[in-house]
């Protein structure tokens, strides 16, 4: 029997509770006995960074070490990931809202219990099985009125209330790079930045994370439209100029067409985001897109490069669940388009996944 490629391991979510008031987000790390002490100390300083912006009353666990990746990959995160209804997930975002962003997310949700979406591929296409053109898909079976998320970004939802057990995800660094692990007098020429690129793994296993990727991996028709149960809580807020006049609620194409994170059902672009390896622009949708500088979650970084978590990047972690303190107010609600990124940009070197 055929099985949908998935990136990142999956297990199913346990009973949904929503969780109190929220005070500290604390990380919690399993590793090897003979970890280089400063590659522990950059992953334990990489959750002090989330903690300082994300306040959840949460305790994650991550199993880290060190191994043989891909060439050219720096560091590679798998996630718990489990799912959960459409109407759940929209229950517990309500639930959570603090910010503005959260507030002006939350009132343009689609109101129903499935999302339309505006995707490609699959047996069912229209325009012929596994077709590339895009086709409207709002039938509300199982694909539209699924949400799929990671452990930690359904704790900080307060749809998992068990503690302990499940690790949230595993981080594994390349050995075959020359790490910088003190960003404090910049990065050495030569050297990436570790804990900037462990704050990046970090934030997919927190939850930006996107199901095109799956999508991408699975586009030639073998399967349903309802086997594709893999849209995730970014995956809400993921728009083009083609799905809204279509009239969809998200894009969830795999192809090249420029994707952007959009707040108001689909009316404004905050930023842009990468849209597939396979059939995109070469890059994990489950990024920004690359070489606009655009947050930690870029898909690649450069020797030398001194990585930071952006307000875009709080931005999209506090409208998918969490709580960001200080609210990002500069960037609050303004259209940031691709001119506006644009300028002199340096090419990055190795990929983050």
């Amino acid at each position: 029997m055929k099985t949908l490629k998935n990136l990142l391991k999956i297990v199913p979510l346990l009973a949904m509770a929503y969780a109190g008031s929220a005070q500290a987000l604390t990380i919690n790390y399993n590793y090897a006995a003979d970890m280089d002490a400063r590659a522990l100390a950059g992953f334990q300083e990489a959750g002090r960074r989330w903690a300082a912006v994300l306040r959840d009353d949460v305790t994650l666990s991550f199993n880290i070490g060190f191994t043989q990746l891909n060439p050219g990959v720096l560091g590679s995160t798998g996630s718990t990931q489990g799912t959960v209804s459409y109407n759940a997930f929209r229950s517990a975002l309500k639930a959570d809202a603090i910010t503005a962003a959260d507030r002006a997310a939350v009132a343009k949700l689609p109101s129903g219990p499935c999302l339309s979406v505006y995707m490609n591929g699959t047996g069912v296409n229209p325009n012929g099985v596994g077709s590339a053109t895009p086709f409207v898909d709002n039938d509300c079976d199982a694909n539209n009125s699924t949400i799929r998320l990671t452990l930690a970004n359904a704790r900080a939802l307060g749809l998992y209330a068990q503690a302990g057990g499940l690790a949230d995800g595993s981080i594994s660094f390349s050995t075959a790079f020359a790490w910088d692990f003190d960003p404090t007098d910049g990065i050495t020429a030569g050297a990436f930045d570790f804990i900037g690129v462990a704050t990046h793994e970090i934030g997919h296993a927190l939850g930006f994370i996107s199901g095109v990727d799956t999508m991408d991996l699975n586009r030639n028709g073998a399967f349903q439209d309802f086997q594709f149960t893999f849209i995730s809580p970014a995956d809400v807020f993921r728009c083009s100029p083609e799905s809204r006049a279509a009239g969809t609620d998200i894009d969830w194409t795999a192809d090249n067409r420029a994707k952007y994170f959009s707040l108001d059902n689909c009316n404004t672009s905050l930023s842009i985001f990468s849209n597939g390896r396979t059939h995109g622009d070469g890059q994990q949708a489950s990024h920004w897109k690359d070489n606009m500088h655009i947050g930690i979650l870029d898909p690649t970084a450069a020797r030398g490069e001194l990585l930071a978590i952006s307000d875009l990047d709080v931005m999209l972690f506090d409208v998918i669940g969490w709580n960001a303190v200080p609210e990002p107010a500069s960037i609050a609600l303004f259209a940031l388009g691709a001119a506006g990124l644009a300028g002199a940009r340096r090419r990055k070197q190795a990929k983050q996944s």
